[in-house]
């Protein structure tokens, strides 16, 4: 793994080349007219999606190329802005930073000959950006239409990674199992024919995990992620394993299989390093949360000790939570309701526990 020491310094010194530029000043750049250099973004935007799987902390190194390159050489049809909105969301915590980087990304595409880059900054946009700022709701129709452009242009790799995301983001948004199941499985026909392998596998975790909650299937939807975890394990494929984690939780969560829950999420670790910037790791961060609350409060007073762990492990939890409400993060406000309602029932305070709850 790459040491946070290396990375906060490379962050410093591109920090220091953007000299607070707006998305229109970015977007305002020269077009890059140096084909060695062109050549070497689009070696590197292929190598961050590769590392992206196996090596999460190779990734900032490799967007701080992208962008040094853009800015003293010019920009081309590249996701340089947009992976750094990215990385500026999630691990750096500045939302809305990461968004008019987003938005520079966007405005960079109506140069002319930059479509081939539409449906790569459509999915890093609407994926990993706006989602901290902005309704999760809002990111439907530029995933879908990401989706198209990406068939259109021949970027079949993008067109499925937007197919991807908006899957999880019609589950996470409360869309019917019913209906969900429904159009995954015909995304999984579609996924198929184009040989993305990729994006099928992601797809089938979330299928199994929609029919397992409706009590489609179960024992074979078991099977089949202890599959995923099994695969991930000798591949090295730290998102797939990630992905898996989290689709269990929702499983254990909702069934109230609080045991299997707190195993799970002692074991994953920190899901979040290998789904960065996504809203999965997002949801994953309440169902920790209330994961650790709910044991917590079942835990028998012979078990003190493991009581204060479990407690301090959901305050730390939440901790983030608040940390993304204060920024702006519309979407985990509810989710605050809830956590701080059940941390109230932990502490005994009932009626401040309903109020939450109301």
């Amino acid at each position: 793994p790459m040491s946070k020491f290396t990375i906060i310094r490379e962050y410093i010194r591109v920090n220091r080349l953007l000299k607070n530029k707006s998305a229109e000043d970015i977007a305002n750049l020269p077009v890059l007219d140096d084909e060695r250099f062109d050549m070497g973004n689009r070696m590197n935007e292929h190598l961050a999606a590769c590392v992206y799987l196996v090596e999460p902390t190779m990734l900032p190194l490799i967007i701080f190329q992208l962008i040094t390159t853009s800015l003293k050489h010019g920009v081309n049809a590249s996701s340089a802005f947009a992976s750094l909105g990215l990385l500026l969301c999630g691990p750096f915590d500045k939302p809305h930073q990461g968004c008019e980087m987003a938005k520079a990304a966007e405005l960079i595409l109506e140069k002319p000959g930059m479509r081939s880059a539409a449906s790569y900054t459509a999915f890093i946009t609407q994926s990993y950006c706006y989602h901290w700022v902005s309704p999760l709701q809002n990111t439907m129709a530029p995933l879908l239409k990401g989706y198209q452009v990406g068939l259109e242009i021949g970027d079949t790799d993008r067109a499925c990674y937007c197919l991807i995301s908006r899957g999880y983001h019609l589950f996470y948004i409360g869309r019917g199992l019913d209906s969900i199941q429904n159009e995954l499985e015909a995304s999984i026909q579609v996924v198929t024919q184009l040989k993305q392998d990729i994006a099928r596998l992601r797809i089938i975790i979330l299928l199994t995990t929609a029919k397992k909650l409706r009590g489609i299937d179960v024992e074979a939807g078991d099977k089949i992620l202890d599959s995923m975890l099994a695969t991930a394990a000798s591949t090295g494929d730290v998102n797939l394993s990630a992905y898996a984690n989290s689709m269990n939780l929702e499983v254990f969560v909702f069934f109230q299989q609080w045991k299997e829950a707190v195993e799970l999420v002692e074991k994953a670790g920190d899901v979040r390093l290998f789904i960065v910037s996504t809203y999965t790791a997002t949801r994953y961060t309440l169902l920790e949360a209330l994961t650790y609350l709910k044991a917590a409060q079942l835990s028998s007073g012979r078990r003190k000790k493991e009581k204060r762990h479990l407690r301090k492990c959901a305050q730390k939890t939440i901790h983030l939570i608040q940390g993304w409400a204060k920024n702006g993060n519309v979407n985990v406000v509810h989710y605050l309701f809830i956590l701080e309602a059940e941390l109230a029932v932990l502490s005994g305070k009932n009626n401040k526990a309903k109020e939450g709850f109301n």
